[in-house]
């Protein structure tokens, strides 16, 4: 509004100041603190920093019962992603998988409840590489990621055969066998999906849990299925796992749980 300013949101400017005090302690903080600090009053900042949580705009520890920012802030800033910790930290591990399996690397972002977002890839030397567009858009529980983050993502089965009935691709598996290859995800660490999303192509991701256990992001490989037999893709699945966990780890999330193997 020319020459005088515009009335501001309360709830807006609440969110806002919780995030920079989030950002600018650099450890998680209850509901409490937060109200304390900012001098706001308890339910408000309860339920912001929950509406915030469901944005993953922050992460929620249900065992210390605090918030801490969340990777779903990158997704506000995706022109300038390189700049941002997260990516910076992925980044190797893209480079370093991509180079040593001959694959496409992509990085996928959690955002909100349902849905994932491509924030950077790298793509191996191959002759004939595949090729996904940064800022693409997928649903949560598509491919080989959506069975990684079903499998940390503690929704109810109700909620997971909703979104997965949802779901569009070349091949789509029973739901019963999708519950199964979740459960599968869940022991080995990573998952495969070969010629279900898209007919010809194999990928396989392993998620990057947050300090709370569940997952933020996923780390997933894409080729043509004629490259990658089962054998290829377990030795691709084990490197994919470990790189998740250190991700995590540098992150400062705890690690995936996963049982620590060799590749075959």
């Amino acid at each position: 509004m020319e020459g005088s300013l515009a009335k501001e949101v309360g709830a807006v400017v609440a969110a806002t100041r919780i995030l920079r005090f989030l950002v600018s302690l650099r450890r998680p903080a209850g509901v409490t603190e937060v109200a304390r600090t900012l001098g706001l009053n308890p339910s408000t900042a309860f339920n912001i920093l929950r509406t915030l949580a469901g944005e993953g705009l922050v992460t929620f520890d249900p065992l210390a019962k605090t918030y801490a920012p969340g990777l779903g802030l990158a997704e506000l800033a995706v022109s300038a992603l390189d700049g941002i910790h997260a990516v910076r930290v992925v980044r190797p591990h893209l480079e370093a998988l991509a180079d040593r399996f001959g694959v496409t690397m992509t990085l996928w972002l959690r955002t909100g409840s349902n849905r994932v977002v491509l924030v950077d890839r790298a793509e191996g030397k191959a002759m004939v590489r595949i090729h996904m567009n940064i800022g693409q858009r997928l649903p949560l529980l598509i491919g080989a990621l959506g069975r990684c983050m079903a499998a940390h993502a503690g929704l109810p089965e109700a909620e997971l055969a909703r979104q997965y009935a949802a779901l569009r691709s070349d091949a789509l598996p029973p739901f019963k066998t999708f519950l199964r290859q979740v459960e599968q995800a869940r022991r080995d660490g990573y998952a495969v999906d070969a010629n279900n999303f898209v007919s010809g192509i194999t990928t396989v991701s392993s998620a990057v849990l947050d300090s709370g256990g569940r997952p933020v992001m996923a780390l997933s490989a894409v080729d043509l299925s004629a490259r990658l037999d089962r054998a290829a893709a377990r030795r691709l699945g084990v490197a994919l796992a470990e790189a998740a966990a250190e991700v995590g780890r540098a992150l400062g999330a705890r690690p995936a749980g996963m049982a620590q193997r060799s590749a075959a």
